[in-house]
């Protein structure tokens, strides 16, 4: 079995997958043995701080990898230690061209779709981003911080006028969820966010097209290169 060194950095990896890792810790250290229940859901994520749904998304990999059993009626049950890091190294090179996609994708339609924004947004869609905005984002594990962040770009989609935009954004929402996990989890990376965003609804509110446009532009460029030196 390799060592667990030989894993890719925690930081890397989707939030199921260092779940995965951390419980794979736990087997390697004795903490957990061939045949110990794992603790349910609920108490897994607080002592992960991550989403319950999390939790269960780490349960099924593992139990497609034949490491966990899960019995109706009794909870789930460690039937093997097998090797998992290997899985999770391809998983890296995976995320990564999938990011890229991601970002490929806001970078087309984001920038002219604030733009728009600025040109057609109604009184009442400027105060939704601005409600937004004003909001105190929930710290983990009470809540997921980035939530609010889908919201902001969702609601000037709608701003934009053009239901195609907000059809898009809402059918890429797993998506757009996926780029905002562990490598822009920290405060100062979200209050960097948080103050673009401000830029952004500034010259929208203005009516600036051409202002709104460039900061969506500046703002994805911000995210692109976070992303791409942290993964």
């Amino acid at each position: 079995m390799n060592k667990l060194s030989s894993a890719p950095k925690k930081e890397q990896l989707k939030i199921y997958e260092q779940v995965v890792l951390r419980i794979q810790e736990m087997v390697q250290t004795g903490a957990l043995g061939i045949g110990d229940k794992l603790p349910p859901e609920r108490d897994l994520a607080q002592t992960f701080q991550v989403s319950r749904s999390s939790i269960r998304e780490a349960i099924r990999s593992l139990q497609e990898k034949g490491i966990v059993e899960s019995r109706r009626g009794n909870g789930t049950y460690i039937i093997h230690t097998g090797n998992i890091v290997e899985p999770l190294a391809e998983a890296v090179t995976e995320q990564r061209i999938y990011l890229l996609q991601i970002m490929e994708f806001r970078q087309a339609i984001e920038p002219a779709m604030a733009g728009l924004a600025a040109r057609n947004a109604t009184p009442e869609q400027l105060d939704a981003i601005a409600a937004i905005i004003e909001e105190k984002a929930p710290e983990p594990p009470a809540g997921n911080p980035w939530e609010k962040d889908i919201r902001f770009h969702c609601a000037i989609a709608k701003a934009s006028g053009n239901p195609l935009f907000e059809q898009a954004l809402y059918n890429a929402s797993t998506a757009l969820e996926e780029i905002r996990q562990a490598p822009l989890q920290s405060p100062e990376r979200r209050a960097q966010s948080c103050s673009m965003h401000k830029e952004i609804f500034n010259a929208i509110r203005t009516g600036d097209a051409a202002l709104a446009t460039e900061s969506m532009r500046t703002h994805l460029k911000q995210v692109h290169a976070l992303l791409f030196t942290t993964v």
